[in-house]
C-alpha cells in the first residue's frame, strides 16, 4: 500500500532532520518557522503547508522544494536493488531448471551414465 502525501512528507522531514543530527527545535530555526509548526508538521498533525512553508523549509535543509518533497534517494535506491535482485533471483531459477532437467536426462540415458 501507498502511503499518503502527508505521511510522506511527515517521513521526509524526519529522515531529513536526523539525517543532520539535528533537534526539532534546530531544524526550525534553520527552516526559519514555529518550533510547534515544525513539529506538527513532523507528527503529522498538521498535513497541508502552505508553498511558502515548503519554500523556507526546503530552504531550511539546502533543497529545492522539489527535493524536498522528493521520495528519498536512499528509500528508492534499497526499492530498487531489492527488484533488482528478486529480478535476478527469479531469473536464474529459470535457468537453472533446464540445466537440472538436461542432466537428469542425460544420467539417466543409457549412454550418460
Amino acid at each position: 500500500m501507498q502511503d499518503s502525501a502527508a505521511i510522506r512528507f511527515r517521513k521526509r522531514l524526519q529522515e531529513l532532520r536526523r539525517g543532520r543530527a539535528w533537534t526539532q527545535e534546530k531544524a526550525a530555526e534553520a527552516c526559519g518557522i514555529g518550533y510547534k509548526l515544525y513539529q506538527l508538521y513532523e507528527l503529522g498533525i498538521k498535513t497541508n503547508p502552505g508553498l511558502l512553508t515548503l519554500q523556507k523549509i526546503a530552504k531550511g535543509f539546502g533543497l529545492d522544494v522539489s527535493e524536498l518533497l522528493a521520495p528519498s534517494l536512499r528509500r528508492e535506491e534499497g526499492r530498487r536493488t531489492r527488484m533488482a535482485k528478486a529480478s535476478a533471483a527469479v531469473k536464474a531459477k529459470r535457468r537453472r531448471k533446464p540445466l537440472r532437467s538436461a542432466r537428469r536426462a542425460i544420467s539417466s540415458s543409457p549412454r550418460g551414465g
